[in-house]
């Protein structure tokens, strides 16, 4: 209305991916999250490992397509998909949104991203690993 932008096709996609974002079961919506932000820390690190501009692009550009492709469930687009999917007409109240898609989905997220991928990293190279010693000299180790 305001802009053009979210009118014909483009509104009813956006209603779609809303309403459908919202009718889904609340543990399949947290796997989803969990798969989601495994990949998407998998970029982070994929990119900080890269020692050039193409390595950094290739690293972060297969996981966050197959997340996008697989269909997994990440907070911050989902924070603006529904939300945008609301202003072309979707049948989603603002409490659905809340509770039956931002809870679960931020709840997936947090868990790959805390649990999963920082706690995998910790034991295999950290603090939690107390069997896995550091081949740096200890000195060297930042603490």
């Amino acid at each position: 209305e305001y802009c053009d932008m979210n009118e014909g096709l483009t509104a009813q996609l956006a209603v779609k991916v809303a309403e459908k974002k919202i009718k889904a079961d609340f543990l399949k919506t947290t796997i989803k999250g969990i798969g989601c932000n495994w990949m998407v820390c998998m970029a982070v690190f994929l990119c900080g490992q890269a020692q050039d501009m193409a390595g950094k692009m290739v690293g972060i550009w297969f996981p966050i397509s197959a997340f996008v492709a697989i269909g997994f469930e990440h907070i911050p687009a989902n924070m603006f998909m529904i939300p945008l999917g609301m202003l072309a007409g979707a049948d989603v109240s603002v409490l659905d949104m809340l509770i039956k898609n931002f809870l679960p989905t931020t709840l997936g997220n947090t868990i790959a991203g805390s649990l999963i991928v920082a706690g995998g990293y910790s034991f295999a190279f950290g603090r939690l690993g107390c069997n896995n010693p550091s081949p740096l000299p200890v000195d060297r180790i930042s603490r």
